[in-house]
């Protein structure tokens, strides 16, 4: 494993997503309660940029279809909920999945030192 110097410690606040590039990968990273958590980009629903997804309590809700995920753990705790920002009735949440399983996401560990922050890369 490979350890790369992705930010100063200043760029990564709570409440706000930051983007770096890592190996080709756009990699987010968010703190919550003062740890840096770092995680994919992607949403695993349908792979669409989380980049603008709304930070709200250690949460990110995927702007496209409203999953919510953990920002530190990866955890899923909402699947495919709205459609733009548009909440939609529940019986229309497994047609919004496109029977795809509810998903993590995929994590980086990161590290701060020095003040920056450094992911580990495969």
């Amino acid at each position: 494993m490979n350890e790369t110097k992705v930010a100063a410690s200043g760029e990564v606040q709570e409440g706000r997503l930051h983007a770096v590039k890592v190996g080709g990968h756009t990699v987010l990273l968010s703190r919550v309660d003062g740890r840096v958590c770092a995680f994919s980009a992607k949403c695993p629903h349908v792979g669409l940029s989380l980049a603008r997804g709304k930070v709200d309590k250690g949460t990110v809700e995927c702007p496209w279809h409203g999953s919510r995920f953990d920002l530190c753990s990866g955890q899923n705790l909402d699947w495919a909920r709205s459609v733009a920002g548009l909440p939609m009735p529940t019986w229309s949440h497994a047609l919004l999945s496109f029977g795809k399983k509810p998903a993590p996401l995929s994590l980086y560990e990161a590290s701060e030192r020095e003040s920056s922050v450094y992911l580990r890369t495969p």
